[in-house]
């Protein structure tokens, strides 16, 4: 009797965790606890939610025809008006920033425009790309979970034009493959990350860093 409770209790969680990752609209907590952004994951459309029953769409469809559930994502940020986007296809991000103060305050904008990789129409590819925050509330590692590449993000709430997607890692650590292998681990520097191949065990160690591509680096460990 208790295998079979214990069957179906992972059953039950396995159906649940199955049903949020193909679920079309996904809620993201905001820390003002008035207003939420509800996320189309299929096409990127971002709306703020207020509990009075007010909406704005602060984002508009990236993918108009997107048919994968869970393509898009959100990634919280340390500040409390300000998400980042992740096409998890293409690597393409979008700094999208919430606000009480009216739509003016309200706006996505492109932190890499341009395609990391270019799935076919027929690639399930959900979870290929993925971000990691730092240590510096203005950084996050972008990492493709398939050959390895690494990309610094920085986003920024005083200057617009000072928003980057750096390359830490120019090339393939893996080639020709579609499943996620790629993890990354931090070390005692906030700088520094070890980066995995889960399937191999081949690890790297690599840099990023604030002052210039000299101090972003990556070697076999």
């Amino acid at each position: 009797m208790k295998k079979f409770i214990s069957l179906f209790i992972l059953m039950i969680i396995a159906l649940t965790s199955y049903a949020q990752s193909n679920s079309v609209y996904k809620i993201y907590r905001t820390q003002n606890y008035h207003n939420q952004l509800r996320l189309n994951t299929m096409t990127g459309e971002v709306q703020q939610i207020q509990d009075d029953g007010q909406s704005w769409t602060i984002c508009s469809a990236r993918e108009i025809l997107g048919d994968a559930a869970g393509r898009f994502c959100l990634y919280e940020t340390q500040n409390m008006w300000t998400f980042i986007m992740l096409d998890t296809y293409t690597g393409k991000n979008w700094q999208v920033q919430f606000s009480v103060k009216g739509e003016d305050y309200m706006f996505a904008v492109p932190i890499n425009r341009y395609s990391l990789a270019f799935p076919a129409e027929d690639s399930k590819w959900t979870g290929r790309f993925q971000m990691f925050a730092t240590q510096n509330m203005w950084t996050f590692i972008l990492l493709d979970s398939y050959n390895g590449k690494l990309w610094q993000v920085q986003y920024s709430s005083q200057d617009l034009d000072n928003l980057m997607c750096i390359p830490i890692n120019e090339d393939e650590l893996v080639v020709d493959n579609e499943k996620c292998i790629f993890s990354i681990q931090p070390l005692t520097s906030m700088y520094q990350y070890y980066l995995i191949n889960d399937s191999t065990g081949n690890m790297w160690k690599f840099q990023w860093s604030t002052k210039s591509d000299d101090y972003r680096w990556i070697e076999k460990f």
